[in-house]
């Protein structure tokens, strides 16, 4: 038998670490939250950029023989400290990744934070589209215009000095040109703007660039004299 890092291992077994991403790297040593390979040098950047949180947290160090397989280390939410290495020969190196516990609050606290942004996100895009009324009552939680060279799309909005608005053309902001200063870059959302695009109707005929909500859903008209009712099996509309 051979010990390594305090367990024998018999001969004709091999340890090696399986990683989340399905990949399997034979292991020469392990200790807590650490663990020694031996790789071909060429092959160091890509072993090491595998390595990360995601990969390692909640990987298991086996011990496989013929017909089984023992568990004889698993790592828990982990994040890389660093690695070593060292020559082996010519062309292999070993490499030791030690890595240190992440506490549960902050493992908590950085998916919580990792949620409200996205919520946050779809709640922004979610008022591109909103009724002006819903604009004016939300508007605290828009976000500020941002005045220092910002390449705005048509149709986003914000707010600045309290007040929502929505831009008018794809430009990139300008601290010379404010929204309440600018009207051909932005205009105010008031109660008595109309919806931002008008809903598909039966009767009408489209053409190109034309865009209309169906169904709950934006579609862009892509050619002209259209009737067809908007689906992705119709031609001549497209998702926005």
């Amino acid at each position: 038998m051979q010990l390594i890092s305090g367990v024998e291992q018999n001969k004709g077994e091999q340890m090696e670490i399986k990683l989340n991403d399905g990949k399997t790297f034979e292991v020469l040593s392990y200790q807590k939250n650490s663990f020694e390979l031996m790789i071909p040098f060429k092959r160091l950047y890509d072993t090491a950029v595998l390595m990360d949180q995601k990969n390692v947290s909640n990987a298991k160090i086996v011990e496989s023989s013929i017909g089984k397989e023992n568990v004889l280390y698993q790592f828990k939410t982990v994040k890389m400290l660093g690695f070593e290495t060292k020559m082996v020969d010519d062309s292999n190196v070993s490499i030791r990744f030690a890595f240190e516990e992440i506490p549960a609050t902050e493992m908590e606290l950085a998916q919580l934070r990792a949620k409200m942004e996205l919520q946050r996100n779809v709640f922004l895009i979610g008022m591109n589209h909103a009724n002006p009324e819903d604009v004016i009552r939300l508007c605290d939680e828009l976000e500020e215009w941002k005045k220092i060279k910002f390449p705005y799309r048509k149709g986003e909005r914000f707010k600045h000095n309290h007040k929502p608005y929505e831009c008018l053309i794809d430009h990139t902001s300008d601290v010379a040109k404010p929204p309440d200063k600018s009207p051909a870059l932005y205009k105010e959302v008031t109660k008595e703007n109309k919806p931002k695009y008008p809903e598909w109707t039966k009767d009408n005929e489209y053409n190109a660039g034309d865009i209309v909500i169906h169904k709950g859903i934006l579609w862009e008209c892509t050619w002209n004299n259209n009737v067809r009712e908007p689906s992705e099996l119709a031609l001549g509309w497209k998702k926005k």
